[in-house]
């Protein structure tokens, strides 16, 4: 008797549109919309005045150019003079959206300063932390050096046959090894509760 096997594909999850709607806007002077060059700033204005249903075209088929919203400034410029403004009403869009560009410009510019000022004193702190830190782990050496240089110079006591009173004469030194574990730990919470 023989047994033939299926091979088994998964089925992969798509997500499809079927249809899309478009909302249409008149276009017009907009204080909200700051381009990157110069020129008033032209935008959406009101509610829509017109909205529809299409279906989704294959959008990979035929990819959208970044540049085709893209108006320079003279075409903004003219779109405003057809919609009813002054050229002095226009000036007036231009050194509002020149003032609010250099405005922004600005607020990043004291971001980024703000943001390099942090970390430079959090570079610092973790310098004079590591400065202590280090200052600390070497009066403990000093300190062990010293406490066994000072236990080398006591004179030998004879030991007696009871454990209890040899701990009492001779005093457990931590080895060095614990000593640094115990440091390295002591360290890390330290550098944690001074950063935080």
């Amino acid at each position: 008797m023989s047994t033939t096997t299926v091979p088994t594909t998964k089925a992969t999850k798509t997500v499809t549109w079927a249809t899309t709607t478009v909302h249409e806007f008149e276009l017009g002077h907009s204080p909200s919309s700051v381009p990157s060059t110069g020129g008033p700033g032209l935008g959406l204005m009101g509610k829509p005045v017109a909205t529809h249903t299409a279906p989704v075209a294959d959008r990979l088929g035929s990819p959208r150019s970044h540049e085709e919203l893209y108006l320079a400034p003279m075409k903004r410029i003219e779109c405003l003079r057809d919609l009813g403004f002054s050229i002095d009403e226009i000036a007036v869009f231009c050194i509002e959206t020149n003032q609010a560009r250099t405005e922004r410009h600005e607020s990043e510019q004291e971001y980024i300063q703000q943001m390099r000022q942090k970390q430079y004193e959090a570079q610092v702190m973790r310098q004079h932390m590591m400065q202590l830190e280090m200052q600390r782990q070497r009066q403990l050496y000093l300190q062990m050096h010293y406490q066994l240089q000072y236990q080398s110079q006591l004179p030998a006591h004879p030991r007696s046959s009871s454990s209890s009173s040899s701990r009492d004469v001779e005093p457990k030194v931590a080895s060095r090894r614990d000593i640094h574990v115990i440091d390295n730990k002591r360290r890390r919470l330290s550098v944690e509760a001074m950063l935080n």
